[in-house]
């Protein structure tokens, strides 16, 4: 975990040519197929919840780039007239690499890309009595891709479709069923600046 990360650190202090670029990307989607052997009270991990997330990346005119993104999942452990959970989230932060078209064939069009990377994922619920309050951090995963188009030199739309799961499972005692794991997908769509 921690060379991976320090591997992503140095990819984003590494010198780049004037051809590359910082994309900044706030994103609106779903979070789907949930499945998790955390407590889950109101058996909501696998139903339909919206998510948030925001998305940095550094991409040259070649195929590699860089990336960070964060994403937030409130009530991922809740159902509309669910009675058990009175509050509850999921986030992630994870460092990617970028495979991406060359910018050169996609010029004006749809510029298709796949990510992946490790992170962090954390899982956050309250109980309705408050008795038995969870959280779990976790060293997770992501992998998805997408496409990038721009209507102007600055400004343009971003699709992305993810997947989140933990490498390893831990023991977390009574907040959990056995080992603890946690995976869904994201669908997202947003806006990207383009510096």
């Amino acid at each position: 975990m921690l060379r991976a990360l320090a591997a992503c650190a140095c990819l984003l202090a590494a010198p780049v040519t004037a051809a590359a670029e910082w994309h900044i990307s706030p994103m609106v989607g779903v979070t789907f197929a949930g499945k998790t052997t955390l407590n889950d009270l109101d058996q909501a991990t696998g139903k339909v919840h919206p998510n948030l997330s925001v998305s940095g990346s550094l991409l040259g005119g070649g195929l590699f780039g860089v990336e960070a993104i964060a994403s937030l999942t409130p009530g991922f452990f809740q159902v509309d007239g669910g009675t058990f959970v009175k509050e509850s989230r999921a986030y992630t932060i994870m460092g990617n690499v970028v495979v991406t078209a060359p910018r050169r064939w996609t010029e004006y069009f749809l510029r298709p890309f796949v990510s992946g990377g490790v992170g962090l994922m954390r899982a956050t619920q309250v109980d309705a009595l408050e008795v038995l309050p969870a959280s779990a951090n976790l060293v997770g995963y992501n992998i998805g891709g997408g496409a990038i188009g721009f209507f102007t030199n600055t400004t343009g739309i971003r699709f992305d479709l993810r997947y989140y799961g933990t490498l390893h499972g831990a023991d977390k005692g009574a907040i959990a069923f056995g080992d603890v794991h946690l995976r869904y997908m994201t669908a997202s769509v947003g806006l990207v600046i383009r510096r």
